[in-house]
């Protein structure tokens, strides 16, 4: 499915991980002087997704590791 099907369908968690999908392709055949642009806005893709709510039947690991991210990042401010 494209990309643009995904952000479409207004389901932002799927929008999302087809981000992450699509950056991580091309952080990998990106040259080198745009691999930090694009590692910097992975990344922040990776805490948007991190910090949706678990889906409906989602592993309670994925729910304790969000949570201890967000203390980390509440600490950290």
């Amino acid at each position: 499915m494209a990309l643009t099907d995904d952000v479409a369908s207004g389901d932002r968690r799927r929008a999302l991980e087809a981000m992450r999908d699509v950056l991580a392709e091309h952080m990998t055949a990106a040259e080198s002087s745009v691999v930090a642009q694009v590692a910097a806005r992975l990344q922040a893709v990776l805490d948007a997704i991190d910090a949706l709510p678990a889906e409906a039947g989602g592993s309670r690991v994925d729910e304790l590791r969000r949570q201890r991210e967000a203390r980390k990042t509440k600490a950290a401010s």
